[in-house]
């Protein structure tokens, strides 16, 4: 009884803040990797630094594009590190080297991309404009399905295990996809209020639970 006194007092919130990172550069998006040590910022002047986030220092800094960086994914052994730009460039990089392993270049810019959680081989991309790609960097790609209403506006994301990919559109659509076949397995549309059209931004999920 006394523990769940004291439990309706706790915050789920933190009471103040850890510090800060000074990234030199106008942070613009960041992604820490799978096992929460390292985190890779990218800047407003397309480059990326990686900071050790144990000793607060910058480990690596890439000078990857000419524009913003507007999206950034780990692959899962860490080595590998995927970005993407309004430049409409996609690039693969050695975390260790900082060299440039591949350049994939799109007619619009990406809004996000994102490594298949259990296979660096293949990942997502959402250029603007454009229904959602899976890439495979042996070559080749498929266009993600869309909805009936047409609506090309499309954010994607891998589940935890990379089994699935939810993609939701600007009409509020979410659609569940089968990560090899592309069929659809499920879809739901999110309504908040009165309002029937609630535009999907973006799709995240927690690492663990469901």
């Amino acid at each position: 009884m006394n523990l769940e006194l004291l439990e309706s007092f706790g915050q789920n919130y933190p009471e103040e803040f850890d510090g800060t990172l000074d990234s030199i550069s106008l942070a613009a998006t960041c992604a820490f990797n799978r096992r929460g040590t390292l985190l890779a910022v990218g800047c407003n002047d397309g480059r990326i630094f990686i900071w050790d986030f144990l000793t607060r220092g910058i480990a690596k800094s890439i000078s990857a594009h000419v524009y913003p960086v507007c999206s950034l994914s780990w692959s899962r052994n860490c080595k590998k590190l995927l970005s993407s730009s309004t430049d409409h460039n996609v690039c693969i990089w050695d975390v260790l080297s900082g060299e440039c392993e591949q350049r994939y270049r799109f007619p619009t810019p990406i809004q996000r991309v994102q490594f298949d959680p259990r296979n660096d081989k293949r990942f997502l991309v959402c250029p603007m404009r454009h229904a959602a790609l899976l890439v495979d960097t042996d070559g080749g790609h498929k266009i993600l399905p869309i909805d009936d209403d047409g609506d090309i506006n499309v954010i994607a994301s891998f589940d935890r295990r990379g089994d699935h990919v939810y993609t939701g559109n600007a009409k509020g659509k979410i659609l569940i996809l089968d990560s090899q076949s592309l069929a659809i397995k499920a879809s739901f549309k999110i309504t908040v209020g009165t309002s029937s059209t609630t535009g999907i931004k973006s799709i995240e999920f927690a690492r663990r639970g469901e």
